[in-house]
């Protein structure tokens, strides 16, 4: 299927988008996972490769959780490898909150908050794990320039505590 092919379903208050991708299979969550979020649904349309593109995902509640959990704990039955590319806060902090959010995926990228010692600004930035795995590694996080002001930005919580779903 090619990229203007994608199949995209709507389930309650969230989109899900299939795409096929020669050796990979992409799927991006748009929206507020909770229990109409049946993501179980999609497995036996995916292939041995997933990447599940978390950046749109804005709230997910506890059944949210469990509908997740259940669709990772499929795809490692089916032996797919899964990637969690752009994991957006909210997602973060479930898989901080409750270790099998993250089951047997490899984390790719997340996003992490940000604010301006300058001017106050906030902002959500997409970090890369394998670029700063050293620094994760040792609870550091990256420096941010804020693109407002061009001040130092600082990361917006514990590290410790926001990096947890890494180990």
């Amino acid at each position: 299927m090619s990229a203007a092919a994608a199949k995209k379903v709507t389930m309650g208050r969230v989109t899900i988008g299939v795409d096929h991708k020669g050796d990979h299979d992409v799927v991006s969550i748009d929206g507020e996972m909770d229990d109409q979020a049946t993501l179980s649904d999609l497995v036996s349309q995916l292939g041995q490769r997933v990447v599940v593109d978390l950046g749109a995902v804005r709230f997910i509640n506890s059944v949210g959780v469990r509908e997740w959990i259940i669709f990772l704990r499929s795809m490692a039955e089916q032996g797919a490898k899964v990637v969690l590319r752009n994991c957006s806060e909210p997602m973060v902090h479930q898989m901080n909150m409750v270790v099998e959010a993250r089951g047997q995926a490899t984390v790719e990228s997340f996003y992490a908050p940000y604010l301006c010692d300058s001017c106050a600004s906030e902002r959500s930035v997409c970090l890369d794990v394998a670029g700063h795995r050293e620094q994760f590694a040792a609870h550091k996080m990256p420096s941010q320039t804020c693109v407002e002001c061009g001040g130092e930005m600082i990361f917006d919580d514990f590290p410790a505590r926001y990096l947890l779903f890494l180990d």
